[in-house]
């Protein structure tokens, strides 16, 4: 029996990672089936599985790589000490890596935000590097006073990749115009901030006496 070494496994893997990004891109999720990402990987069926499970293990693969490829874009990048600069510095390898693989996102976006999509758990999971990059900048962020602390911080994530997600839309209905995809990072960490910054003393006594 001929064994395959474990590079030319790897590159299998990626390959039918790349043909599966394409044809979710270019069809949307629904309407790709394995049989089309095994023509487009140049591999019969079955090999497929050997490697996934499932179309649906096949498109959290393809999550799970572009979340770690902003992760490690971010951990690249020079993001200073502050809550906001941290933010923002992730926002922007966030949309470095959409740009080069918009087509895909585009579907994940849209199965993100169907409601009562049977694939959210699965996206939430397969994001879960990026999700933990945010996580650890909010509770740095609660540790310092810059972000508040009477909402859980998984909330608080799930609000900025939501405004994220409303922004990449915005962007895509406007064909462009705005925002543009430069001023998302700034926009996104702006908006955010906007509600989770820790209310200043003053602001805490004047909310406890509107409540009085």
């Amino acid at each position: 029996m001929v064994r395959i070494s474990a590079a030319a496994k790897d590159a299998v893997r990626q390959r039918l990672l790349e043909a599966a990004a394409a044809q979710f891109a270019h069809q949307g999720f629904d309407a790709t089936n394995i049989d089309d990402i095994a023509v487009a990987a140049g591999v019969a069926k079955g090999t497929i599985y050997n490697y996934f499970e499932s179309k649906e293990d096949l498109f959290g693969g393809v999550l799970a790589e572009g979340a770690l490829r902003t992760v490690h874009r971010y951990s690249s990048l020079p993001h200073g000490t502050s809550t906001r600069s941290a933010l923002r510095a992730l926002a922007a390898a966030d949309v470095t890596v959409l740009q080069e693989e918009e087509a895909f996102m585009k579907v994940l976006v849209a199965e993100a935000m169907t409601p009562r999509s049977r694939n959210y758990s699965l996206i939430l999971g397969r994001l879960s590097p990026f999700l933990a990059a945010v996580a650890e900048i909010l509770e740095s962020g609660v540790r310092t006073g810059d972000i508040r602390r009477d909402r859980p911080v998984p909330q608080l994530v799930l609000f900025f990749v939501g405004i994220l997600a409303l922004l990449y839309i915005q962007h895509w209905q406007s064909d462009g115009s705005w925002p543009r995809m430069e001023e998302i990072p700034d926009l996104a960490v702006d908006t955010f901030l906007d509600g989770a910054r820790e209310r200043g003393r003053e602001a805490r006594r004047h909310s406890k006496a509107v409540r009085r």
